[in-house]
Protein backbone atom coordinates (compact mmCIF):
# COMPACT_ATOMS: atom_id res chain seq x y z
CA UNK A 1 0.00 0.00 0.00
CA UNK A 2 2.54 2.08 0.75
CA UNK A 3 4.72 1.19 -2.30
CA UNK A 4 1.47 2.27 -4.54
CA UNK A 5 0.92 5.85 -2.73
CA UNK A 6 4.56 6.10 -2.23
CA UNK A 7 4.60 6.10 -6.08
CA UNK A 8 1.89 8.61 -7.07
CA UNK A 9 3.03 10.57 -4.26
CA UNK A 10 6.69 10.86 -6.40
CA UNK A 11 4.89 11.30 -9.45
CA UNK A 12 2.71 14.18 -7.91
CA UNK A 13 6.06 15.93 -5.83
CA UNK A 14 7.72 15.25 -9.67
CA UNK A 15 5.25 17.61 -11.47
CA UNK A 16 4.69 20.16 -8.54
CA UNK A 17 8.83 20.53 -8.44
CA UNK A 18 9.05 20.79 -12.52
CA UNK A 19 6.30 23.47 -12.42
CA UNK A 20 7.99 25.71 -9.69
CA UNK A 21 11.33 25.71 -11.54
CA UNK A 22 9.60 26.76 -14.40
CA UNK A 23 7.89 29.40 -12.83
CA UNK A 24 11.45 30.41 -11.07
CA UNK A 25 12.46 30.94 -14.07
CA UNK A 26 10.18 32.82 -15.88
CA UNK A 27 8.30 30.54 -17.63
CA UNK A 28 4.35 29.43 -17.84
CA UNK A 29 4.07 25.61 -16.71
CA UNK A 30 1.65 23.78 -18.07
CA UNK A 31 -1.34 24.15 -16.18
CA UNK A 32 -2.64 20.27 -16.66
CA UNK A 33 0.20 19.01 -15.60
CA UNK A 34 0.68 21.22 -12.24
CA UNK A 35 -2.83 20.35 -11.30
CA UNK A 36 -2.78 16.57 -11.93
CA UNK A 37 0.46 16.51 -9.27
CA UNK A 38 -1.58 18.37 -7.30
CA UNK A 39 -4.68 15.53 -7.50
CA UNK A 40 -1.74 13.18 -7.69
CA UNK A 41 -0.65 14.37 -3.84
CA UNK A 42 -4.03 14.85 -2.39
CA UNK A 43 -5.04 11.25 -3.92
CA UNK A 44 -2.81 9.39 -2.63
CA UNK A 45 -2.92 11.18 0.99
CA UNK A 46 -6.67 9.54 1.30
CA UNK A 47 -5.35 6.69 -0.07
CA UNK A 48 -3.55 5.79 2.67
CA UNK A 49 -6.45 7.13 4.97
CA UNK A 50 -8.68 4.46 2.96
CA UNK A 51 -10.61 6.75 1.34
CA UNK A 52 -12.90 4.95 -1.62
CA UNK A 53 -13.22 7.89 -3.83
CA UNK A 54 -9.21 8.23 -3.96
CA UNK A 55 -8.86 5.06 -4.79
CA UNK A 56 -10.75 5.19 -7.78
CA UNK A 57 -9.37 8.17 -8.78
CA UNK A 58 -5.61 6.74 -8.51
CA UNK A 59 -7.08 3.21 -10.15
CA UNK A 60 -8.47 5.13 -13.54
CA UNK A 61 -5.32 7.40 -13.31
CA UNK A 62 -3.20 4.25 -13.42
CA UNK A 63 -5.05 2.84 -16.15
CA UNK A 64 -4.94 6.23 -18.38
CA UNK A 65 -1.13 6.42 -17.34
CA UNK A 66 -0.37 2.77 -17.68
CA UNK A 67 -1.87 2.95 -21.67
CA UNK A 68 -0.64 6.45 -22.72
CA UNK A 69 3.01 5.63 -20.99
CA UNK A 70 2.83 2.24 -23.22
CA UNK A 71 2.15 3.70 -26.52
CA UNK A 72 4.33 6.66 -25.71
CA UNK A 73 7.45 4.26 -25.12
CA UNK A 74 6.88 1.88 -27.84
CA UNK A 75 6.44 4.94 -30.33
CA UNK A 76 10.00 6.51 -29.07
CA UNK A 77 11.49 2.62 -29.50
CA UNK A 78 10.19 2.93 -33.32
CA UNK A 79 11.64 6.67 -33.74
CA UNK A 80 15.02 5.26 -32.53
CA UNK A 81 14.81 6.73 -29.60
CA UNK A 82 16.03 3.17 -27.50
CA UNK A 83 17.40 5.20 -23.97
CA UNK A 84 13.73 7.62 -23.41
CA UNK A 85 11.49 4.80 -24.90
CA UNK A 86 12.96 1.99 -22.67
CA UNK A 87 12.57 4.52 -19.53
CA UNK A 88 8.81 5.39 -20.77
CA UNK A 89 8.49 1.75 -21.46
CA UNK A 90 9.75 1.26 -17.53
CA UNK A 91 7.22 3.94 -16.07
CA UNK A 92 4.42 2.32 -17.76
CA UNK A 93 5.76 -1.42 -15.87
CA UNK A 94 5.76 0.93 -12.50
CA UNK A 95 2.09 2.53 -13.22
CA UNK A 96 0.91 -1.28 -14.26
CA UNK A 97 2.24 -2.37 -10.88
CA UNK A 98 0.22 0.54 -9.37
CA UNK A 99 -2.74 -0.63 -11.46
CA UNK A 100 -2.69 -3.87 -10.28
CA UNK A 101 -2.00 -3.25 -6.73
CA UNK A 102 -4.95 -1.17 -6.79
CA UNK A 103 -7.53 -3.83 -8.63
CA UNK A 104 -6.05 -6.93 -7.92
CA UNK A 105 -3.86 -7.41 -4.95
CA UNK A 106 -5.52 -9.42 -2.01
CA UNK A 107 -3.33 -8.57 0.31
CA UNK A 108 -3.37 -4.51 -0.63
CA UNK A 109 -7.59 -4.61 -0.52
CA UNK A 110 -7.31 -6.16 2.83
CA UNK A 111 -5.14 -3.74 4.01
CA UNK A 112 -7.12 -0.72 2.57
CA UNK A 113 -10.40 -1.77 3.59
CA UNK A 114 -9.05 -2.20 7.49
CA UNK A 115 -7.83 1.56 7.23
CA UNK A 116 -10.67 2.57 4.99
CA UNK A 117 -12.91 1.20 8.19
CA UNK A 118 -10.20 3.38 10.78
CA UNK A 119 -11.18 6.33 8.58
CA UNK A 120 -14.69 5.78 8.89
CA UNK A 121 -14.82 5.36 12.23
CA UNK A 122 -12.84 8.33 13.38
CA UNK A 123 -14.69 10.74 10.71
CA UNK A 124 -17.73 9.85 12.76
CA UNK A 125 -16.66 10.06 16.53
CA UNK A 126 -15.68 13.73 14.91
CA UNK A 127 -18.23 14.50 13.51
CA UNK A 128 -20.52 13.06 16.64
CA UNK A 129 -18.01 15.10 18.87
CA UNK A 130 -18.43 18.29 16.48
CA UNK A 131 -22.37 18.01 17.49
CA UNK A 132 -22.14 17.36 20.88
CA UNK A 133 -20.54 20.59 20.91
CA UNK A 134 -22.93 22.59 19.18
CA UNK A 135 -25.69 21.08 21.19
CA UNK A 136 -23.91 21.94 24.68
CA UNK A 137 -23.18 25.15 23.00
CA UNK A 138 -27.33 25.63 22.55
CA UNK A 139 -27.91 24.25 25.78
CA UNK A 140 -25.87 27.11 27.61
CA UNK A 141 -27.79 29.78 26.05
Amino acid sequence: MLAVAGFFFATGALGILSATVLLAFGHSPNIVSSASGVAYVVGAYYFLKGSRPAKIFLTVMAALAMLLEAIIGILMLTDGLSPMGLFVLLLAGLTGYCFYGLQLSKVLNAEFDRRSETYRLEKGKAAQRYYDELEQGNSGE
